[in-house]
């Protein structure tokens, strides 16, 4: 729609004690629901032909991602293959250690990272060189092998800030002892720090609008003049002209020249002032696919209702409540989401792609009733002729003008003057109808060419404002680094709750799924992301396992705490680990009490899957990032060993 198309002016809760355990209500999961896909994202994309080194890069571009495993199979090949520089040898050991404890290494693993500890770097001033000695001395440190705390530390502080937040981003499960709590301050205030960093209030929302499709217009319907009036027009045009040539010739045979030319220009005066004189008004109609329901009908028609119905409910002028601009904007929404439906049928365009030209024309009608402009019409139009001053002149003139060629034609036969007021007459009718049909028609598609063309143009402009909106969408890794920051802060929530230092928890783990009436996104070969997530932490303690729920609006970083549960090691009776025909893996936590715990990733909807990629691709990598093995090693680990597998790991075993 456009305003210028002509029209006239017209918090947390903690139930009592079960038992043993303070048992929080809480854990509901979320079923398939299609989310948001930017297919047009290659950040995480493997040519088939790639090089090792190639496919090394992107496996950086997925540990910033945090999605470790998927960054060490494609690291592995180009890390075994070639010589190492300091920058892949700092990322490679990132890999490794990255969201997990030192005994989930493989015995492979464990020897490469010995061998990357034995092989220490040249200090100097490049930075991955002295990033890599950094993370070095903090293992070294950490198995207490001649390295000093503080010296430790030291060269940690020392490093480039993004150098700085990757080691604290990638070393958070792997580092022990009393260094624990001396880094852990660092990365929660780091954390702090860099949690709403770059506009995350403003930007994060974009992630989950889908790519618009471009905006298309209804167009013009072509001129449509039957042969029939063509025919007409034609025949009755030529019959005037001879039937003038005959009477002139019989004036002028009666010596009467001089009357032929008198009325011959009185009556060319009177069809040129009624030609000039004419009057055309453009009207809009009610047609049957516009005044009436959905064209065509079902889900996609009924969302686009939906949308703009609520769009424009709130969006009214000022002065005007909802209901009632509704009321007066019916027949205009009617008509403008039959017309987006039937230019967006098609099913691979989903109704959200197409939010923004709802926007836009809720916007619009807005701005059509604050120019005074009136809403009751439909895209369909007409032309209706009228006559004004000069009409109404030439009308007469006509008039005078057949009345003395009449009296002229009498003087000469009777019969002339009876045969031409009737043979005339009739062509002049049957001329004027067919001539009229097709100026009206001329002009309704001139009419109607004007409005596509404003309408077409209004629309792109609102296209290119929503892109310039979008253009600052954040990227999948950017999404990771705020998400990486909110589960620190609500790990150091848990931790204040229990009264727990970093080092007084043996080993620590999470579980994020999509919370209900969540939005979701991703980007190709992504992991899924969520608007609102259920983000749960277990605490693994000399008393036993803590597990703190909370909701993360990831809009703004805020959390709403949802619930606690706590138990002994001896009360968990087993771990059950499912993994379904998607892989996606469903994890129940089975106490002795026979209370079932029930945890399910989120899975991915067949509409959201895209070229080369399959679900079972999605659930790694949406597991991969949350973190998921680790968390079943840690849980498989308390149910098969109890209190003796606290103890190892303790002690470092």
């Amino acid at each position: 729609m456009t305003d210028d198309w002509g029209f006239s002016s017209g918090s947390g809760f903690q139930p009592g004690p079960v038992s043993s355990s303070n048992i929080a209500d809480g854990f509901s999961q979320v079923g398939v629901q299609a989310g948001v896909v930017h297919g047009d994202v290659n950040q995480y994309t493997v040519a088939p032909n790639a090089s090792p080194e190639e496919k090394f890069e992107v496996g950086v571009r997925h540990l910033d991602g945090r999605m470790a495993d998927q960054a060490r199979q494609l690291m592995r090949e180009f890390v075994v293959s070639s010589a190492k520089s300091d920058r892949v040898r700092f990322h490679w050991l990132l890999a490794l250690v990255s969201g997990r404890s030192r005994n989930e290494l493989s015995a492979d693993e464990s020897r490469q990272l010995r061998d990357l500890q034995e092989d220490q770097p040249e200090q100097g001033d490049d930075p991955w060189a002295q990033s890599l000695r950094a993370v070095l001395l903090l293992l070294e440190a950490t198995e207490g092998r001649n390295t000093d705390v503080t010296v430790a530390l030291k060269e940690l502080d020392a490093l480039p800030d993004p150098q700085k937040g990757m080691i604290l981003r990638h070393t958070e499960q792997f580092l022990e002892g009393p260094l624990e709590d001396e880094v852990w301050q660092r990365a929660i205030v780091q954390a702090r720090n860099e949690q709403k960093i770059n506009a995350r209030t403003d930007r994060v929302k974009k992630f989950f609008h889908p790519d618009p499709v471009a905006p298309r217009t209804r167009p013009p319907h072509p001129v449509d003049i039957s042969k029939q009036t063509r025919l007409r027009a034609v025949v009755s045009a030529v019959f005037l002209a001879a039937w003038s040539v005959h009477v002139a010739v019989r004036l002028t045979a009666a010596g009467k020249a001089w009357t032929m030319l008198g009325c011959t220009l009185v009556l060319t005066i009177g069809a040129l002032a009624v030609r000039h004189g004419a009057t055309w008004k453009i009207e809009y109609i009610d047609t049957a696919d516009e005044a009436g329901s959905l064209q065509p009908s079902g889900a996609f028609a009924k969302k686009i209702d939906h949308d703009l119905k609520n769009r424009v409910a709130t969006n009214p002028p000022s002065g005007i409540a909802p209901a009632e601009w509704l009321q007066w904007t019916a027949r205009t929404r009617r008509s403008i989401a039959n017309e987006i439906i039937n230019l967006y049928w098609e099913r691979w365009i989903g109704a959200d792609r197409v939010a923004w030209l709802l926007q836009h024309e809720a916007w619009q009608m807005q701005r059509m009733w604050r120019g005074g402009t009136n809403l009751s019409y439909t895209r369909a139009q007409r032309a209706v002729p009228g006559l004004g001053a000069y009409g109404l002149v030439g009308i007469a003139v006509l008039a005078g003008g057949g009345l003395w060629t009449l009296v002229a034609t009498a003087g000469v036969e009777v019969l002339l003057a009876l045969e031409t007021a009737i043979f005339v007459t009739a062509a002049a009718y049957i001329h004027v109808l067919a001539r009229l049909e097709k100026e009206c028609e001329k002009r309704r598609f001139a009419a109607e060419h004007d409005q596509y063309e404003k309408v077409r143009a209004s629309r792109e402009a609102g296209f290119e404002r929503w892109k310039a909106y979008l253009a600052d969408r954040p990227d999948d890794q950017e999404m990771a680094r705020w998400l990486d920051c909110d589960r620190r802060i609500i790990l150091d929530r848990a931790l204040h709750h229990y009264r727990l230092t970093a080092s007084n928890v043996i080993a620590h783990a999470f579980i994020e799924t999509q919370a209900a009436s969540s939005k979701r996104g991703r980007v190709h070969r992504g992991p899924l992301r969520y608007k609102k997530y259920q983000i749960s932490v277990f605490l693994l303690t000399a008393d036993g396992v803590r597990n703190f729920v909370s909701v993360l609006d990831f809009d703004t970083g805020d959390f709403s705490d949802k619930g606690r549960l706590n138990y002994r090691f001896d009360s968990v009776a087993f771990i059950r680990v499912n993994r379904d025909a998607r892989n996606v893996q469903k994890v129940e936590i089975v106490l002795v009490n026979g209370q079932i715990l029930p945890i399910q990733m989120t899975e991915t909807a067949p509409e959201e899957i895209t070229a080369d990629e399959t679900t079972e691709l999605v659930a790694d990598l949406t597991q991969d990032a949350s973190g998921l093995q680790h968390t079943i090693h840690v849980l498989e680990g308390i149910a098969a060993e109890g209190r003796r597998w606290f103890r190892r790991t303790a002690s470092g075993w």
